[in-house]
């Protein structure tokens, strides 16, 4: 049993990595001043490279442990779902494709997302018997849009969430509450992305 509890007690000072997995959040419900899609086919290109990060608790409590944290490819799903409420078909590529390639394509045009900034902060909330995680996140995107004859629509966009959960054991509610935080955020910032494009004259 002392072997035991030496073996528990080094391994919780020596810290672990819990990875938070958010699943896709796309936003359905997105309030829009127009009653139809945007119609015709639009090429959609999301870059969430920079959505990724390894998230520390702010204080000393849980300091030993890594929450890392990796959402490229759920932001692109996320958003690619959201706006097909917007759209009336969207066709995800690789790169994005120059105004003067658009009617080749037999596309309106070019929707670009880019992930610019994840921001975080973790947290640790001590309790009479037990202590709370805190996490606030942050995303931040840069949204643009090309028809065949140039810029239609440019803008920034932010989502943020907030989680607060039980540490658990060794720290590992970190992991649920960064979770649950982020997808708060990726709900709200593509729900801002499709509102900001979806009520845009010029797009439409």
């Amino acid at each position: 049993m002392k072997l035991l509890g030496a073996v528990l007690g080094a391994i919780i000072l020596s810290g672990c990595a819990y990875k938070a997995e958010p699943l896709t959040a796309a936003a359905h419900n997105v309030p829009l001043s127009y009653s139809t899609k945007i119609s015709g086919k639009w090429l959609l290109f999301v870059d969430g490279e920079r959505f990724k990060d390894t998230v520390r608790s702010s204080g000393t409590n849980c300091a030993a442990h890594r929450f890392p944290i990796d959402l490229s490819s759920v932001y692109k799903s996320s958003v690619n779902q959201t706006l097909a409420n917007v759209f009336s078909e969207v066709e995800m590529v690789d790169a994005p494709v120059p105004a003067d390639q658009l009617s080749a394509r037999g596309a309106r045009g070019m929707v670009v997302v880019r992930g610019e900034y994840l921001r975080s902060r973790l947290d640790v909330v001590p309790g009479f018997w037990s202590a709370n995680i805190r996490t606030n996140l942050s995303l931040t995107s840069a949204v643009t849009v090309d028809g065949r004859k140039g810029r239609l629509f440019g803008q920034t966009v932010e989502g943020s969430g907030t989680s607060d959960m039980e540490a658990g054991f060794a720290c590992e509610g970190g992991a649920k509450s960064l979770t649950a935080a982020a997808s708060d955020a990726m709900r709200d910032n593509v729900r801002r992305v499709a509102e900001g494009i979806g009520n845009s004259p010029r797009v439409r």
